[in-house]
C-alpha cells in the first residue's frame, strides 16, 4: 500500500536546502494527480502492530488457561452469571455482583457468534489432519473439566469467556486508540465537520441571532486578539507525505502501547469488565471526533452497562461537546491556541458577552487563567443557550436515564450496597497523578537542564505562581491529613500489589503519608501539564492541502479540555473509598491518547529526540513500549509461578493487579 506514496520517477525528491541561518530544511514534494495522495490514509502500520499484539495476546492466553483453568477471584462470580446468561436465563443476579450485565449480555452474542462458526471449523479439522489444535480450557468432551450438562454451554466455559477479552483488548482497543490519535494529534486525518444547524432565536438572549451571518462575524471580530499578536507561519519546508506516514506510525505505536499498558493488559486473561468498559467508553469518544452525537450517546449508554462510572466520561463529552459548538460559531483567534496573552478582565467579559470562549493552551496559562476561562464559559454558554443544548441533546438523554437508574435502585451500585458506600476520597486524585507519572515517565524525557528550569520558572517563576505553588502544597497536604483512607479490603487481601504497596509507604510510619505531598505536587504538575504539549501549527504550504488543518482544530490541549478532563477523572476517583489501580484505566487512557510527546518548538529540548526516530516514530514511545512488555512479562509470570496458599480455603492463591 506504500508504494505508491512514494517518490516517483516524474516527481524526483527535491534536495534539502538551507535557511537564513544555515540550517537544513525539506522542500514540499509535490503531489502529482494520480499518482501521490498526501492525504491517502494508510492503515498498514496499525495492521502489522495488531497482529503481533494478538500473537502475544493469544500465547499469554494459553500459558493462563492451562494453568489457571478455573475461575479466579472475581471471575467466581463474573462466570457463573455469563453462564445463566448463555442459558437464557436472564432474570437469575447474583447479588454480589456490583456492576451492570453489560459483559454477560456481550458474551451471549459472543457464545452465539462461536457455536456459528464453529461448524466451519469443524470442517475443515476433519477434512484436514493438520486442523487438530484445541486450545487448553476449551476441550468439552465429556469428563473434561470445562464441560458442562447443557449444549448452550459448550462453549460458555472459562476459556472461551477469557478470550472475549483478548479480543477487545488486542483488535478493538489499539484500532480505536489508533483513530482518536489521528484525529486529535496529526493534521493530515483530521474531520471535515458537518454544517452548523441553522438556529434563530430572535432578538437578544440566550442563543440570539446566531445564525445571521452579519452577528456571527461580528462576533468572530471580537475574539481576534489586537494587531501584531498574530503568530507568524514557521519556515519550515515539510515533506507532507512523509510527516503524514510519520503521524499515522506514532499513533499506531502508541496504540499498540495502550493496549500494551500492563494495568490493563493483564485483564486480557481474565473474564473481568476492565477492557470492554474500557473500549465502549473510547467508541463514545470516537464518534463524538467524527461529529455523530446521536451514535456517541448510544455508545455512552453501552458503556454504562459494563461500568456506572463511565457516567462521567458522558458528561465528559457532553461538557466537549458544548465547548465545540461555541468554539465553532465563534472562532478563537488561532494566537490564543498557541501562545498566552494577558487579556483583562473586562476584554474576557466583552468576548463572552459576543459569545467568544476564553481558552488558552494549558502551557502558557497560570491559575487566574483557570478561573477567567471558567468565567467565560458561563458566559458563553448562557448566550449560546440554543445551540449549546441542541449539541448536548443525545447525552441528556443517557445521564437521564441513568439518573432514573439510580433513583430506583437507591445507590450507584447493584447487589452488594454495604461494601460500596460512596467516601469522599480526593487524595485518590494525587495517586492517579503519581501513578501516571511512574507507570510511563519515558514520555516526559527532554533535557535535564530545560526541564528544571522551565519547571522551576512555572512553579516559582512570579509572586503569582510561587504563591499558587504554596498554596497548591498546602491543600494537598491538607488533603492527606483529612482524607488519607485505608479500606478494610485493602488489608485483608494480600494477592493485590496495592496491600503491598499501602504497607510499605503509606502505613510504615505514622507521618509517612506526608512524604508524598512534594511527590503528588510534582506528578500533578507533569501530568496535567502534559495535555497542553502541542506541536506547532503546520505551514501554509501543507494546510492549503488540508484545510482543515487549521489550529483552530487543535482544542484538546487548552484549559477548557483540561477542566472536562479533571472533572470526569475526579468524578471517578474521588468518591471511591478503596486505592485500586483498576479505577486509573479509563483517565489513563484517555490522558495517554492526548498527550503531547515533547514540546515540539524547542529543538535543545527536544531536538536529539525527534531527529532519532526508527520507523517514525519517536524514541520515547518505543522505550515505552519495551517498559510495558517487560512489566507485562514480570507480572504474568508471578501470576503464573508464584502461587501460595490461604488456610481454609481451596485452591492456589495468585499475586495480580
Amino acid at each position: 500500500m506504500t508504494s505508491s506514496l512514494a517518490p516517483t520517477a516524474s516527481s524526483p525528491r527535491q534536495p534539502d536546502v538551507a535557511d537564513a541561518d544555515g540550517i537544513p530544511q525539506k522542500r514540499v514534494v509535490p503531489s502529482p494527480r494520480g499518482k501521490m495522495d498526501p492525504l491517502l490514509r494508510d492503515d498498514f502500520q496499525l495492521y502489522v502492530r495488531v497482529g503481533l499484539l494478538l500473537s502475544i495476546s493469544i500465547y499469554t492466553a494459553i500459558k493462563v488457561n492451562a494453568v489457571v483453568t478455573d475461575p479466579y477471584l472475581d471471575e467466581v462470580f463474573h462466570i457463573p452469571q455469563a453462564q445463566k446468561y448463555c442459558l437464557m436465563n436472564f432474570r437469575d443476579w447474583d447479588n454480589k455482583i456490583t456492576t451492570p450485565p453489560g459483559l454477560y449480555l456481550l458474551s451471549y452474542i459472543y457464545v452465539g457468534f462461536v457455536q456459528v462458526i464453529l461448524p466451519i471449523y469443524s470442517f475443515i479439522e476433519a477434512h484436514n489432519p493438520w486442523a487438530t489444535f484445541n486450545p487448553t480450557g476449551w476441550d468439552t468432551r465429556p469428563g473434561a473439566s470445562s464441560s458442562f450438562t447443557h449444549s448452550s454451554l459448550i462453549h460458555c466455559s472459562t476459556a472461551p469467556l477469557r478470550f472475549l477479552n483478548v479480543i477487545g483488548g488486542s483488535i478493538f482497543l489499539p484500532w480505536l486508540v489508533y483513530e482518536i490519535c489521528l484525529y486529535v494529534h496529526s493534521p493530515y486525518h483530521q474531520v471535515i465537520p458537518p454544517a452548523i444547524p441553522v438556529v434563530v432565536v430572535a432578538g437578544p438572549g440566550p442563543g440570539g441571532s446566531l445564525a445571521d451571518p452579519k452577528e456571527v462575524e461580528k462576533a468572530k471580530r471580537k475574539t481576534e486578539l489586537p494587531p501584531g499578536f498574530e503568530p507568524k507561519e514557521p519556515s519550515l519546508k515539510i515533506d507532507v507525505v512523509e510527516e503524514r506516514m510519520n503521524a499515522e506510525a506514532s499513533a499506531a505505536q502508541t496504540a499498540m502501547n495502550v493496549a500494551l499498558f500492563p494495568l490493563l493488559y493483564f485483564f486480557n486473561n481474565l473474564f473481568y469488565t476492565d477492557v470492554w468498559s474500557t473500549v465502549f467508553v473510547l467508541l463514545a469518544y470516537r464518534s463524538y471526533l467524527q461529529y455523530s452525537p446521536w451514535k456517541s450517546a448510544g455508545w455512552s449508554f453501552i458503556s454504562l452497562l459494563f461500568r456506572q462510572t463511565n457516567i462521567l466520561w458522558t458528561i465528559f463529552i457532553l461538557i466537549l461537546s458544548a465547548i465545540r459548538i461555541v468554539k465553532r460559531l465563534h472562532p478563537p483567534a488561532p494566537s490564543s491556541l498557541l501562545n498566552h496573552h494577558a487579556l483583562t478582565l473586562n476584554a474576557i467579559l466583552g468576548r463572552a458577552g459576543f459569545g467568544g470562549l476564553y481558552d488558552p493552551s494549558v502551557i502558557y496559562s497560570d491559575v487566574s487563567d483557570y478561573l477567567k476561562s471558567i468565567l467565560s464559559i458561563a458566559i458563553s454558554g448562557y448566550n449560546n443557550l440554543s445551540p449549546v443544548l441542541i449539541a448536548i441533546e443525545p447525552y441528556t438523554y443517557v445521564i437521564s436515564l441513568f439518573g432514573l437508574f439510580v433513583w430506583y435502585n437507591g445507590s450507584i451500585a447493584l447487589g452488594d450496597k454495604t461494601n460500596h458506600v460512596s467516601t469522599f476520597h480526593p487524595v485518590q486524585l494525587f495517586y492517579f497523578s503519581l501513578f501516571a507519572m511512574l507507570s510511563t515517565p519515558f514520555v516526559f524525557l527532554t533535557n535535564p537542564i530545560t526541564l528544571v528550569v522551565t519547571t522551576a520558572k512555572s512553579l516559582l517563576g512570579s509572586p503569582l505562581k510561587a504563591a499558587t505553588t504554596v498554596a497548591a502544597a498546602l491543600i494537598i497536604a491538607g488533603a492527606v491529613h483529612q482524607f488519607t483512607y485505608t479500606h478494610p479490603f485493602m488489608l485483608a487481601d494480600n494477592r493485590h500489589y496495592v496491600f503491598y504497596i499501602w504497607r510499605r509507604t503509606i502505613l510504615a510510619h505514622p507521618h509517612a503519608k506526608y512524604a508524598g505531598v512534594p511527590l503528588y505536587l510534582l506528578s500533578s504538575f507533569f501530568v496535567y501539564r502534559q495535555l497542553g504539549l502541542k506541536t506547532p501549527p503546520i505551514p501554509e504550504t501543507s494546510r492549503a492541502i488540508n484545510p482543515q488543518s487549521s489550529p483552530v482544530i487543535f482544542t484538546t490541549h487548552t484549559i477548557t479540555f483540561l477542566l472536562a478532563f479533571l472533572a470526569a477523572t475526579a468524578g471517578t476517583l474521588v468518591f471511591a473509598p478503596l486505592v485500586e489501580f483498576r479505577y486509573f484505566v479509563v483517565p489513563w487512557v484517555v490522558w495517554r491518547c492526548h498527550i503531547g510527546i515533547g514540546d515540539g518548538k524547542n529543538e535543545r529540548q527536544d531536538g536529539w529526540w525527534k531527529k532519532n526516530r526508527i520507523g517514525g516514530v519517536d524514541l520515547r514511545v518505543w522505550a515505552e513500549t519495551v517498559a510495558f512488555l517487560v512489566v507485562h512479562l514480570v507480572t504474568i509470570k508471578i501470576f503464573l509461578e508464584r502461587e501460595f496458599k490461604w488456610e481454609g480455603t481451596e485452591g492456589m492463591m495468585r499475586f495480580m493487579w
